[in-house]
């Protein structure tokens, strides 16, 4: 189990108000099912509202909520408006929406700064009625206006603010992503957010890292993972399809390389004639990707399924030769650990943004390789050569990790982190 907050929690003053600094005790080491949060109130903050978006930090907010009301906890979900009529019922949670109904991205798949700011001002208003209701906030970094939101609602009250750093950009991503002078804008606010934080979660190492390169100062925990539970039992699956499918999973914007895959699949079949592909999920690029396909003469050779149940998408990664993520930037990599449990090896861009990197082992589960649609499409080609060998590989290795992957965990190691706290307060009033 990764590292949780140990020792004894006080409290401090600096120039951005109340906080709480850990110092180094010892702690009962009680499992996180045996800690509790009876009696206590959690504020759980995001813009998405899982299953009516999908995505890794919107299951892992369902995943950690509906662990939070399982550990006696009363919930409140703040999010945007994401239904026609009423809110979607939620045993033991109220959904409270702070936010319109407007697109979080434009045409090219780069989130709103608009939705973004209407979501934390939202926020803010409503935190501000309700300051001193609750014994903790869990909120996600991005989008950051509703991070300085809650800091600033809160300010004064010493509620402890909880934010899940989810990935952490570089200044040259931001600026790739959105330009050099709003990308310089976005990476201060960053900065400013990381500031403001003092109880901060990731999911891999390598983003405490990034935050510790930027100066973090506060007290970081690193979660098991996001895999979900389901896949853990999967049966993973360590006999090649009859025919060569190359499978990508993931939104239709820029950051996830989906307009790549033209060119990956027509220098893959140049290696493995007869390749097919098939495409999940959607998104604003979606349009692009399948003219470009169809100006190549591939259309014969994708399939473009949209939205899927999760059924289907664990039948699609059992059933795949291999799994393809070309993305800019993962701050996890949740499709990685995904195909590997279900036996399909994966190849995956070495971008510099690209955490899902850090979940390949290559010769075992997959394939690292240049961020190049040649170089992308030797990587299918050789996991298809692999076969067998590297398929049970995969699955051997996803058998040994999946559970430290596991997103319950993860959510019980929060709640521990939760409660672990309120001990310390309880202790200290």
């Amino acid at each position: 189990m990764a590292p949780l907050v140990r020792g004894s929690i006080r409290p401090d003053q600096n120039s951005l108000g109340s906080l709480y600094v850990v110092s180094e005790e010892n702690f009962s080491s009680a499992s996180a099912r045996e800690l509790s949060l009876e009696g206590r109130n959690v504020c759980v903050i995001y813009d998405c509202l899982f299953p009516l978006t999908y995505g890794g930090a919107e299951r892992w907010y369902r995943v950690l909520t509906d662990r939070l009301v399982e550990s006696g906890a009363k919930v409140t979900y703040l999010t945007r408006r994401q239904w026609t009529a009423e809110p979607p019922v939620w045993t033991g949670v109220e959904i409270v929406s702070v936010g319109g109904t407007s697109d979080l991205y434009d045409s090219e798949g780069t989130r709103r700064v608009a939705p973004a700011v209407l979501f934390g001002v939202g926020t803010f208003n409503w935190l501000r009625r309700h300051r001193r209701e609750f014994d903790a906030i869990v909120v996600a970094n991005f989008p950051f206006f509703s991070v300085l939101a809650a800091w600033a609602a809160l300010m004064g009250t010493r509620v402890p603010i909880f934010v899940d750093f989810h990935e952490v950009w570089s200044i040259s991503y931001w600026r790739d992503y959105a330009g050099r002078l709003a990308g310089t804008i976005g990476a201060t606010i960053q900065q400013i957010c990381v500031r403001v934080t003092h109880f901060a979660q990731v999911f891999d190492e390598e983003n405490a890292q990034r935050l510790r390169n930027i100066h973090f100062a506060g007290d970081v925990a690193t979660l098991a993972g996001l895999l979900p539970g389901d896949r853990i039992s999967a049966a993973a699956s360590t006999s090649p399809p009859d025919e060569p499918v190359v499978l990508f999973v993931g939104r239709h914007v820029k950051h996830k390389g989906v307009g790549l895959l033209p060119e990956i699949l027509a220098a893959s079949r140049e290696l493995i004639p007869g390749l097919k592909m098939i495409v999940v999920s959607d998104g604003p690029e979606r349009r692009s990707v399948e003219d470009e396909m169809m100006r190549r003469g591939l259309q014969g050779a994708v399939t473009f399924t949209g939205s899927v149940t999760d059924e289907d998408l664990s039948r699609f990664f059992s059933t795949a030769s291999c799994t393809v993520v070309p993305s800019l930037r993962e701050g996890y990599g949740i499709v990685v650990v995904e195909s590997v449990s279900a036996g399909t090896p994966v190849v995956v861009a070495d971008n510099p943004e690209n955490l899902a990197t850090c979940l390949v082992r290559p010769g075992v589960n997959g394939f690292v390789v240049d961020p190049s649609a040649r170089a992308m499409a030797e990587g299918i080609a050789r996991v298809i050569d692999a076969g067998t060998p590297l398929r049970r590989s995969a699955a051997e290795w996803s058998a040994r990790h999946s559970v430290e992957n596991s997103i319950n965990r993860s959510a019980d190691e929060m709640v521990a982190r939760l409660s672990r706290f309120a001990l310390v307060r309880r202790a200290r009033n």
